[in-house]
């Protein structure tokens, strides 16, 4: 019998229709513009960010989705020490303390060979790559995920100039649907919804053309297997990056009314820089997902607290040092690496510039926060700040909630769980 993280009245209207949860939802979302919607994907890596989520999805009365990367939830713990059934046993716990009762969707976010870090240092080959997604896999599925996102578009085997051919990643794909299928099936559980394709140019897919061509043969494929599903979502290039925050609204558009023609809706990723936000339910983008943002709020956050506890505090006490020691940590990580620019590799931290090295510590936090010397520190800059009356965690929070509201907003999202509901009745 399946057990879910909500027990919504829309939930329950999508149950009633044998419909998944975010492909139910998704086909309120109207042609006219003023009604469209964007429903918006959390990368859930700290608890300050899903408390921000479903404190802001109550305040809004609108739906929420939790994405979780194989990095950051997974069977080994991931960065956050948490796997999958840890994951939605916390956000479980989280929705009943803030008193959140709408949708909450649970998602994987690209499951697929090599984006798993680890395994790409360590030179795995894709039969290993593929023997552990499959268990992950499982454990999502096992753990009440809603939807899987399945990003069979890398291939560290081919030559840096090479990607793979449209035809490889259809049938890559389309194995890993039918193996998600066979675990779902065999459990007895009901449908889930599944993402498919990536936004990044090593994909091979960002190309117009290339886009609408792996739609065509990704449903002759599925047909052909005789397999009964199809995607809620298609990752787009839309033309957003982690360094280029800015939506092609034209190329948006036209990858919108490409996944229209085959009943699916365009999913964007990189969202979290893009300042004309109200441009992507303007386009008919069905979801967004956000991640490193939110990790930059929180970093920035605690930045300011540690100034606050060296400038208005006795002497007599003993400081956090909280900056210091996640300074070290993230170092220490060696994450920070994965995203230098070409000509930055080799280089050492302190020989970046003052703007790239804040930029790389912001954006890596997020896989240091779990860390038992980070916890600590911040637990004591927590209790420092107490001494003067402060709710440190409160304050992270308020800032974590204004910029997670910007999103709810811009997105069209307030009201939108009545707004369905009335709908239905």
């Amino acid at each position: 019998m399946d057990e879910f993280i909500d027990k919504s009245r829309i939930r329950a209207l999508a149950l009633e229709k044998g419909v998944p949860i975010t492909r139910f939802i998704l086909k309120f979302n109207s042609r006219v513009h003023e009604d469209r919607f964007t429903l918006i994907a959390v990368n859930a890596n700290s608890i300050l960010t899903i408390k921000s989520a479903l404190a802001t999805a109550r305040r809004y009365n609108a739906p929420i989705i939790f994405i979780t990367t194989l990095n950051q939830v997974d069977l080994d713990g991931g960065y956050t020490g948490w796997n999958q059934y840890d994951f939605v046993k916390i956000v479980l716990e989280v929705s009943k303390n803030v008193g959140f009762d709408g949708p909450i969707i649970l998602a994987s976010d690209h499951y697929g060979p090599w984006l798993k870090d680890k395994q790409v240092v360590e030179r795995w080959s894709y039969d290993e790559c593929i023997q552990w997604l499959q268990k992950s896999i499982e454990a999502c599925i096992d753990a009440g995920y809603d939807l899987l996102h399945i990003d069979m578009t890398r291939d560290i085997e081919l030559s840096k100039d090479k990607t793979l051919d449209v035809d490889k990643i259809v049938a890559r794909t389309v194995e890993m649907i039918e193996f998600s299928e066979e675990i779902r099936k065999s459990k007895g559980l009901s449908k889930i919804d599944y993402e498919v394709g990536t936004e990044e140019v090593s994909g091979g897919l960002t190309s117009i053309e290339m886009f609408e061509e792996f739609l065509i043969k990704l449903r002759q494929k599925l047909v052909e297997k005789h397999i009964d599903v199809w995607p809620c979502f298609v990752v787009g290039d839309i033309g957003t990056s982690l360094y280029e925050p800015k939506l092609d609204f034209n190329r948006a558009m036209a990858l919108v009314n490409i996944a229209g023609k085959y009943d699916c809706f365009v999913k964007g990723h990189y969202t979290d820089f893009v300042r004309d936000l109200e441009l992507y339910p303007k386009a008919g983008v069905g979801g967004a997902n956000v991640g490193p943002k939110f990790t930059q709020v929180e970093f920035d956050a605690l930045e300011r607290l540690e100034k606050i506890e060296q400038n208005f505090l006795k002497h007599d006490i003993q400081y956090s040092k909280f900056m210091k020691v996640l300074y070290d940590s993230i170092l220490r990580s060696g994450r920070w690496k994965k995203w230098l620019f070409k000509y930055e590799e080799g280089k050492e931290f302190e020989q970046l510039s003052k703007k790239r090295k804040k930029w790389l510590l912001q954006t890596g936090a997020r896989y240091v926060w779990m860390e038992k010397d980070v916890r600590k520190a911040r637990e004591q800059l927590y209790n420092n700040l107490k001494l003067e009356g402060i709710d440190g965690e409160k304050m992270v929070l308020n800032r974590l909630n204004r910029s997670m509201s910007r999103f709810f907003k811009a997105f069209n999202l307030i009201n939108l769980n009545s707004r369905i509901t009335k709908l239905m009745n």
